[in-house]
Order: C-alpha cells, then structure tokens, then sequence
C-alpha cells in the first residue's frame, strides 16, 4: 500500500512539472516579460527572415514567421510579436548586417535563456532601434 502510494505521488509530480513546463509556464513567461523589458546594445551579424507552417500529426496547423537576429554579444534573439508570413522580409530589411541596435528583451526570458535554448527559443525582441 505505502509503494503504491509512492508511485502516485511520484507519477502526480511528474505531471505536475510538466504541465508547468510547457502548459502555464510559457504563458507566464510571455505575461513576464510584456511588462518587464531589458535593453541590450548589439552589434547585429547576420539576420534571417523566417517562415513556415506549423503543424500536428492531425495535420491541423497555421502560418508561423519571425525574424532571428544574430549578434556580437547579446547571442540569437527573434523577432516574433507582429511578424507574419506577408511581413517577414520587410521586418528583416530594417536591421543592417554590421550596425549597432538597441533591442528591447523581454527580462524574464534572458534570465533562462539556457533553458530556452534546450527548447531550440530564443529571447524575444520587443522593439529595436539603431544605437546613437
């Protein structure tokens, strides 16, 4: 009876943690880091527009774009809020390849950029503009 209640319990957080993981908390995270924003001066390398479909195994998917900026020093960061496939390429147009930007992060995924990367996510950039 105690083994068997062990197991529960063991197998009751298992769920726990992940349905924190990847239900509620990416929705926290993004919630975060809408209100809390960190500025990063960077120089940008290289700038990618990307797009594609989503999908699942039941084939139901949507549309999905945005714009991955590789730099210097602050690492890969995307460009996802208000990027679609229609807009991808003139969002990308607006960063040069060798010129210094200030990107507005979201704080709370810079602290656990690690973690994000193990996901293969990025730090999302808010707003951008060119360093004075």
């Amino acid at each position: 009876m105690r083994r068997a209640r062990l197991i529960l319990v063991g197998g009751l957080a298992v769920f726990v943690v992940l349905v924190g993981t990847f239900g509620v908390g990416p929705h926290v995270l993004e919630s975060y880091d809408s209100s809390h924003r960190e500025e990063l001066t960077c120089s940008v390398d290289s700038v990618d527009a990307l797009s594609g479909r989503s999908s699942s195994r039941t084939g139901i998917g949507g549309a999905s774009a945005l714009v991955r900026v590789q730099t210097d020093s602050c690492g890969v960061l995307d460009i996802r809020d208000g990027v679609t496939p229609e807009n991808v390429d003139g969002i990308a147009a607006e960063l040069t390849e060798g010129e210094t930007y200030v990107f507005s992060v979201g704080a709370g995924s810079l602290q656990i950029e690690g973690l994000l990367g193990f996901f293969k996510q990025e730090p999302p950039i808010y707003d951008f503009r060119p360093a004075a």
